[in-house]
């Protein structure tokens, strides 16, 4: 093999991923996969035995990706000078809802439950430690109080990522920004 070119395998995973990114899971089939890789049937069934598995090692890749994505981004947080925390939590939030391969992984899961094994759910959650990992990650270089963070999370994820997922208007960024630093300041911790 050529220094620097990709192998087949990874080949085959790259045009499974933008065709899954396009057409979700059910309408992506491996003839597609065989066509637009322009590699043999043979090629994938040996590498991918399953679509499942095709489609399992696509979300490995991409979830490697966007780690690789919200790690530069808290990078240029973490390097940006008098960025409050809550624009710095907005700013990741956007970013991880601003790629389609995201959001059709989030569609796929959701909308291909029963064709999904333990396996793919699994791997959904590694997918999904990278946006948790990033948050966290931000709250502390920021010292903000992770007290706040399933909160802060639940309604993040209800005014940005659902209405990407629906092909919605996302909550204005000034309203959110609003909304969040009420929560922060009303909400009382527990008492323990």
């Amino acid at each position: 093999m050529a220094r620097g070119r990709p192998s087949k395998k990874a080949h085959i995973v790259e045009v499974a991923c933008e065709l899954f990114t396009k057409q979700g899971y059910q309408s992506t089939s491996i003839d597609q996969v065989v066509l637009a890789a322009a590699v043999s049937k043979p090629t994938v069934y040996s590498n991918f035995p399953t679509k499942l598995v095709l489609w399992e090692t696509a979300l490995f890749s991409l979830t490697e990706r966007a780690q690789e994505e919200m790690d530069i981004a808290l990078l240029k947080l973490n390097s940006a000078k008098e960025l409050s925390f809550i624009t710095g939590w907005i700013a990741l939030w956007s970013v991880w809802v601003g790629k389609a391969e995201r959001l059709a992984s989030y569609r796929i899961l959701l909308g291909e439950q029963h064709k999904m094994a333990p396996s793919t759910f699994a791997l959904f959650v590694e997918f999904e430690a990278v946006l948790e990992s990033t948050l966290l990650a931000w709250m502390n270089k920021v010292s903000a109080s992770d007290e706040h963070f399933f909160t802060l999370k639940a309604v993040s994820k209800e005014a940005l990522l659902m209405p990407a997922l629906m092909n919605q208007s996302m909550m204005e960024e000034n309203n959110l920004a609003q909304q969040l630093t009420n929560l922060m300041t009303s909400v009382s911790p527990p008492n323990r």
